[in-house]
């Protein structure tokens, strides 16, 4: 079967919901940024410490801008429409163009949770990797210790698929994953277009 290849957009054009804009992130950001992952809330559901200097943003920033351009990963602020301010981020990384597939990650300011705001953004990047990037099939690595996260997937489709036992090293123990995915035709038919 001939498919035409996966291929990031650099930077990642906006992306407009009902209740937000998902936009490049801007050197502006990282003030922003580095208070999303400098708290502790927020990256206890990535498993990992919160950052210490604000130059950690600004090398992951790097870190995007330059894999969008090698069609390894991008990153999306997501902020409300109206105010400017990142308020959390989401993207794609771990992109195997050849299997056609792409994992997908994301995080929100503690104040947002519960306002349906991460499923909004996550169904509208979903939507993007599908129909513009060329995925058939996007993953999301959980932390089993996130609740709120592997929720949040089910919500918009995702399946579980299991756990990676101990798959990774992280702040002086091992952790396991647990696997989500959602394939294209099932996202479709969850998430007609209107």
């Amino acid at each position: 079967m001939q498919r035409k290849p996966v291929k990031l957009i650099s930077p990642p054009p906006p992306i407009e919901t009902k209740r937000l804009l998902l936009r490049a992130l801007e050197p502006e950001d990282i003030e922003d940024y580095f208070a999303l992952y400098s708290n502790v809330k927020v990256t206890a559901g990535h498993g990992m410490t919160p950052w210490k200097d604000p130059e950690q943003a600004l090398h992951l920033m790097d870190w995007y801008a330059q894999a969008a351009i090698d069609n390894r990963g991008c990153r999306w602020a997501i902020t409300e429409r109206g105010p400017n301010r990142l308020i959390g981020s989401l993207g794609y990384h771990a992109i195997e163009e050849e299997h056609y597939r792409g994992e997908i990650g994301y995080d929100l300011l503690p104040e947002y949770w519960g306002r349906g705001i991460g499923s909004e953004a996550v169904v509208a990047v979903v939507r993007f990797g599908f129909e513009e990037i060329g995925f058939h099939r996007i993953e999301a690595i959980v932390d089993p210790d996130n609740q709120a996260s592997a929720g949040l997937l089910r919500k918009v489709g995702f399946t579980e698929e299991g756990y990676l036992r101990e798959r990774y090293f992280d702040n002086g123990r091992f952790v396991d994953d647990w696997m989500f995915s959602i394939l294209r035709p099932e996202f479709e038919i969850q998430h007609p277009k209107e």
